[in-house]
Parts: C-alpha cells; sequence; structure tokens
C-alpha cells in the first residue's frame, strides 16, 4: 500500500472515531508498528493529527464544533463515570444550572436520588432528557443551535442574568494550563461565563482526551472551576491540581 493510501485510511479513521490506536490501524492497512509510527510523525509534522500514546487524536480547528451526537459517542466509559461524580456533588432542594456539554447528559439519571431539584439548562436534548426522568426544568428562550442543540443569544443572556445558582455543570471542548477553558462559539462561551458569575459553585466535566486542546473563545481559568476528569497521567495531575481543585475519576 502507498504511503498516501496509509494517510488517507489513518485520517478517515479520525474523521469516524475521534483517536485511534496503532494495533487498530495495523489489519487496516497491512503495515508494521514502525511504518505506521512513521506515519503519523509524518502527519503530526502537516499538522494534520495530534500523536497520543499508542496511537493519534483528531485535530480540531479552533472553530470548529463537533456534532453534539459524534461527540456522545467518544469514551462513553469516561463519561458515565464522570457524570456519577459531578451528580454526587449536587444536594437536595438546590438550583443547579447544566448546559449543553455532551458530558453533562450522563449526569441526569443520577439526579433523580435528589429531592425538590431545580434544573435550569441551555440545552434541548437535556431538557428533555430531565422531563423524561420527571425532574423540574426550565429551559429559557434563546437561538437554537443545530450543531450542539443548545439555545444561546441576547434572550438566553437577559433571562440567566435574573437567575441564581447553587451549583452550575459545564462542559469544554478543550482545557490547558496555559488558555484555561475554551469552546468554539462565543455565543455558547458567554452563556458558560455568565452561569459562572451567577452560581455559587462550578464544575466543569471533561475527559482527559481534551487536555491542551484549545478552541476560539476562552470561558474561564482553570481556577473558577472544579474539574472533573477521568485518571491522568502523574505528571499533567500534578501540574493541574496546583492550578485548580481536580476530582479524578477511576
Amino acid at each position: 500500500m502507498l504511503t498516501e493510501e496509509r494517510h488517507q485510511i489513518i485520517l478517515e479513521q479520525l474523521k469516524v472515531h475521534n483517536i485511534v490506536k496503532l494495533h487498530d490501524l495495523i489489519p487496516l492497512t497491512g503495515a508494521s508498528e514502525s511504518t505506521l509510527r512513521r506515519d503519523l510523525q509524518d502527519l503530526e509534522n502537516c499538522h494534520k493529527l495530534l500523536r497520543i500514546h499508542g496511537g493519534a487524536q483528531n485535530v480540531i480547528s479552533l472553530h470548529e464544533e463537533p456534532a453534539l451526537s459524534q461527540k456522545a459517542s467518544i469514551h462513553l466509559d469516561e463519561k458515565k463515570a464522570i457524570g456519577r461524580v459531578a451528580a454526587s456533588q449536587v444536594r437536595n432542594q438546590e438550583v443547579i444550572f447544566l448546559d449543553s456539554g455532551s458530558t453533562i447528559q450522563f449526569m441526569i439519571p443520577y439526579l433523580i436520588e435528589h429531592k425538590n431539584l431545580l434544573v435550569i439548562t441551555n440545552s434541548v436534548d437535556n431538557a428533555s432528557m430531565l422531563a423524561d426522568y420527571d425532574i423540574e426544568t426550565f429551559l429559557p428562550g434563546g437561538k437554537l443551535k443545530s450543531s450542539t442543540k443548545a439555545l444561546v443569544g441576547s434572550t438566553m443572556v437577559q433571562t440567566l442574568e435574573t437567575y441564581h445558582f447553587d451549583k452550575c455543570f459545564l462542559g469544554t471542548n478543550g482545557f490547558s494550563i496555559e488558555s484555561g477553558y475554551t469552546t468554539p462559539d462565543p455565543e455558547e462561551s458567554s452563556i458558560k461565563q455568565l452561569a459562572i458569575k451567577q452560581s455559587n459553585q462550578t464544575f466543569i466535566l471533561s475527559d482527559s482526551s481534551k487536555y491542551c486542546q484549545v478552541s476560539f473563545s476562552k470561558f474561564a481559568d482553570l481556577k473558577d472551576a472544579t474539574l472533573i476528569t477521568n485518571e491522568l497521567p502523574v505528571k499533567e495531575s500534578v501540574l493541574l491540581n496546583k492550578e485548580t481543585k481536580v476530582m479524578e475519576v477511576n
């Protein structure tokens, strides 16, 4: 198989799965592990992927917003564990805000354990799921984004400015020590910023694959929220814990 053909297969797999492992590429390309390592190095040099331990990760442009269905289908085990721990931070009779992050929906099944809970969300999908679980929910109005099913815009901002929350739970497209928490869309970023401002306590839910990923619009510094993520490598864990509170989920 020609080098260009192997590169095309690798990039097509990344489009579908976001992360590919070397051992999965071997039967697809018929190439050796050493050859595939060189391929990944070449593609990284061309800024077409990011190499990670044992494989590669898709590179998302600063302004690109993956569809919610695409984000919801990856790292499922990690997201379920993060959602369970996030829900454990909620107490009876609290008012909480949930945004449209793909990991947030994994909190919802566990929220039924809490009494007299009031949830405000800007996510149409999450509001529907909350209704299925018979959890009291407010869905303020706004402009609906097709990619994330999130309500944004001036009407949403004006409404949230009149609310106060015990806690808010937000997703992020990336987090890093240098850039903080980021997302591609400034309108969604403004909703996240306002939710943080109106909340007594903020939690960011993100699987560790988003570490060192940076999108266009920053909405918070690391110190502004507690990070709930899956287990990190020791070096990264030490660095992040110097900047903020980190809850690592096994």
